[in-house]
């Protein structure tokens, strides 16, 4: 397959290793395509400005789809948007409450939270060039545009719950999926991934099947969806394999690298 015009991909665990480090037999297949001609985005549930920066050491200059595809931006121009509704906003807050979940709110493009727990803002800034800021009570703030909301738990079998249950609640309002094996995100029912990659598709007027799209998690799910090819990492989950039209070796085996040298270069 050499007809690929555009790469869409995963950041953590697909582009960058649990050490938030790029591996050079990657960063070399991805120099080459973009060498052959070929567009390479990165599409993220990561905000703006932790992702931004990835992008820029990977040498891109193309926008960053970021907030699981409720935003493309590039640089300080916002090319395609869609924020959670106030309402819905506020529900999530008030279950986060009830059931006792962490969570943070990204609001006009800062990650803020009620509860400053050092152990998971620690674990999830860490390498994510990623600040926050606390406040006693989301009740306190105004919200504008909501990008998303994360709730983090470190008991998996929660988080499995949680989105089950969630995810019907919430049906055809919000989209509500895993980035994460303790990481559960609600963003507006069309932000997606794959919708952000088809406005930029529809911008620079390339075919599906002329998109090679790759990823990890279940978060990936309607990117790969959207895309003529399909590659999920050897570490991906179980629901993401099932669509996969190539399951790569993993992250620490240079998977990405392997597919983009057999379906790109």
């Amino acid at each position: 397959m050499n007809n690929i015009k555009l790469i869409v991909s995963d950041i953590d665990g697909t582009i960058l290793n649990e050490k938030c480090e790029c591996s050079p037999r990657v960063r070399k297949a991805l120099n080459a395509a973009i060498d052959k001609g070929v567009k390479v985005v990165l599409a993220t549930g990561r905000m703006f400005m932790g992702a931004d920066p990835v992008r820029e050491s990977l040498g891109l200059e193309t926008p960053v789809i970021c907030y699981q595809g409720a935003m493309v931006r590039k640089g300080d121009e916002i090319l395609y948007q869609n924020p959670v509704e106030h309402s819905l906003a506020r529900q999530i807050i008030e279950i986060s409450r009830k059931e006792g979940f962490h969570l943070n709110l990204y609001n006009n493009d800062t990650l803020i939270v009620e509860d400053d727990n050092k152990q998971y803002m620690k674990d999830y800034t860490q390498g994510r060039f990623t600040t926050y800021e606390t406040v006693k009570s989301f009740d306190d703030v105004e919200l504008g545009d909501v990008s998303k909301l994360l709730c983090i738990t470190y008991n998996e079998d929660e988080i499995v719950r949680l989105g089950q249950v969630l995810g019907e609640k919430f049906k055809g309002k919000l989209a509500v999926v895993r980035s994460h094996k303790y990481y559960l995100e609600f963003t507006d029912i069309n932000a997606t991934k794959g919708n952000a990659m088809n406005f930029l598709k529809n911008l620079w007027n390339i075919k599906t099947e002329e998109v090679f799209a790759s990823g990890d998690q279940d978060n990936d799910y309607d990117l790969l969806k959207n895309a003529g090819m399909k590659v999920a990492m050897g570490n991906a989950s179980e629901k993401l394999k099932t669509i996969a039209d190539y399951i790569c070796p993993t992250i620490h085996e240079d998977g990405l690298a392997t597919a983009i040298e057999r379906y790109v270069l």
